[in-house]
């Protein structure tokens, strides 16, 4: 994006939430409220980090937070939640998926960065309701509680240290993903992975996403409904 003669490159994927931002940067304003990945490829390798869709529903959350929530981005409960989460400690040092079995596979929380990415991340934790098998596995043996890996870069290495063990098997055979079929459902990269490990990791940040996603499922679009008189099916 900007100027077309030298150009911002960049290769992630991120929400455009307003206008004015975008024209500042030489971009269009029509993007408002949209989600837009900037090299396809990238998004390719990363979502697979997320078993497939949990990228684009952080980066979704991100435009629900704006357009849903009193307050918008400035929801005082989604910022006050962040800041109690942030200051609990639980989230300075967590596992993350692409890094595992790496020399170190922990990273502070990218949901402490600052209250959006907050929402958008424990979110995408709170919506996978998925691989119950790993609830109540603990919070720092990578082998115990991710969901399978799909991504090549970790099956790699997966296959490189397959002379670990976790209660006799190998990390390579440990996950068995013939049960899911072609497709997986999603989970978040970084720990709580998922809905059941929210529930018990943080009880406090969980009962309040409960609340918040239960207004959201109740929410309509006032702007969108269809207004003509003899009503839609």
């Amino acid at each position: 994006y900007g100027n077309i003669h030298a150009p911002t490159v960049v290769s992630h994927s991120t929400a455009h939430h307003f206008p004015g931002w975008l024209l500042w940067v030489q971009d269009k304003a029509e993007k408002e409220a949209s989600i837009e990945i900037y090299n396809s490829v990238e998004y390719l390798n990363l979502r697979l980090h997320y078993n497939g869709c949990g990228l684009m529903l952080h980066e979704l959350c991100h435009i629900i937070h704006q357009t849903t929530l009193p307050g918008g981005l400035s929801n005082m409960l989604v910022i006050e939640m962040h800041k109690i989460a942030k200051e609990s400690g639980k989230y300075s040092r967590v596992l993350r998926r692409d890094w595992a079995l790496n020399e170190v596979d922990t990273d502070v929380a990218y949901c402490t960065l600052n209250h959006k990415e907050f929402f958008a991340e424990i979110s995408v934790s709170y919506l996978s309701d998925f691989y119950h098998d790993v609830d109540g596995t603990g919070t720092v043996d990578m082998a115990k509680c991710s969901p399978p890996f799909v991504s090549p870069v970790v099956l790699g290495r997966m296959q490189q240290h397959h002379h670990m063990h976790n209660n006799g098997k190998s990390l390579v055979e440990w996950r068995d993903l013939t049960k899911f079929g072609r497709g997986l459902p999603h989970c978040n990269k970084f720990f709580p992975f998922t809905k059941g490990q929210l529930r018990r990791y943080d009880p406090r940040v969980y009962k309040c996403f409960s609340k918040l996603w239960q207004y959201i499922e109740s929410w309509e679009d006032m702007d969108r409904r269809c207004k003509c008189k003899i009503g839609c099916i």
